[in-house]
């Protein structure tokens, strides 16, 4: 089916459609997604303390290694903090620390886009429907 039949029918291309912005307004966006990743962090890393409360009150212990506490530790090669005992415990442990991870990296690549949009504020770009989901949805 050939673009004018399909606008001709009424047919839709919203996977063609792009939408214009300033940098600016696309840096404030950058900037809440930044500031919600980083409250993501922050509600994650409270819940796994939470579980190694449990951990340990269970009489089991968490070993994570001396860099799990530096910002910038990602643990992919050895798959997070290990507990010997309770595979559920070791399941709550690992979603927690892997949810930090994505969203501390996530804050990261947002606090990019803030700074090179804010340092263009003038400039006008087109977004697609995912670019628009990127700078503003909520899921």
């Amino acid at each position: 089916m050939d673009k004018a039949y399909q606008l001709r029918e009424g047919h839709m291309l919203r996977d063609e459609w792009e939408f214009e912005y300033t940098a600016a307004k696309l840096a404030e966006a950058a900037k809440e997604q930044r500031d919600f990743r980083k409250s993501r962090v922050e509600v994650w890393e409270a819940k796994k303390i939470e579980v190694v409360d449990k951990i340990k009150s269970s009489g089991l212990s968490v070993h994570e290694g001396p860099a799990a506490s530096m910002a910038s530790y990602t643990n992919s090669s050895r798959g997070g903090a290990h507990v010997l005992v309770d595979t559920t415990l070791q399941s709550d442990l690992n979603e927690c620390v892997d949810k930090i991870k994505t969203h501390r990296e996530a804050a990261t690549d947002y606090d990019g886009w803030y700074q090179v949009l804010w340092a263009n504020p003038e400039s006008r770009l087109k977004l697609t429907h995912n670019d628009w989901l990127y700078f503003f949805g909520r899921g």
